[in-house]
């Protein structure tokens, strides 16, 4: 859908502009790291020269062996930090883009989108309590559903509010059948492409 793509373009807009941050960051991490093994290998170096030739150098391999498994967990960690912060990051700005003059035409699309999904008809429209108060157009949003449906289509603002970032769910009336056009639910739903796309960016 073209409000979802909006939305993660903007989440992979964020990500670059972190980008720069995080890749200074990985890089003191990895000098920080590096002479922390650096002087651990001077300690085990003194420690072996105590002893003989052939234990020194089967405790010189299993700490090499043993260093090189914790540096690689600790920039594994690292890397799941960084993206996890992306992505908290990308909800802050959601959240600051709910607040401005272009959020309006974008929550529109979204009720359009997810009316159009369920075929229109009896529809009612959950937000968050500061998009309710939002000059919404519903039958400008009802009646491109219709176009595009084919079929009559009401829409009613729901007195249920959801405590979500940004965007709706849409309901048949009467009915559990839903379609979550949130923000949550999109990244929820996008969540493993974001973090691919977001890890290609920072890592490659």
């Amino acid at each position: 859908m073209e409000s979802t793509r909006v939305i993660t373009e903007m989440i992979l807009d964020e990500a670059k502009r972190s980008a720069e941050g995080i890749l200074q960051e990985a890089e003191k991490s990895a000098e920080d790291l590096l002479e922390k093994q650096k002087q651990r290998g001077v300690q085990k170096a003194n420690e072996a020269a105590k002893i003989l030739l052939s234990e020194a150098e089967l405790n010189k391999l299993n700490s090499i062996a043993n260093s090189k498994i914790k540096a690689n967990w600790v920039i594994l960690s690292k890397k799941e930090t960084w993206i996890d912060n992306v992505l908290n990051e990308a909800k802050t700005v959601l959240k600051i883009m709910t607040k401005t003059k272009k959020y309006l035409p974008i929550l529109e699309k979204l009720i359009t989108d997810a009316g159009v999904i369920l075929g229109g008809k009896e529809l009612e429209v959950l937000l968050n309590p500061q998009d309710s108060a939002l000059p919404l157009r519903l039958d400008n949003i009802a009646k491109k559903i219709t176009e595009k449906t084919g079929f009559e289509t009401k829409l009613k603002l729901s007195e249920q509010k959801l405590e979500v970032i940004g965007g709706a769910i849409v309901r048949i009336a009467n009915c559990k059948v839903i379609m979550d056009n949130t923000f949550d639910d999109i990244l929820r739903r996008g969540e493993k492409d974001l973090r691919f796309e977001i890890a290609k960016i920072l890592f490659f």
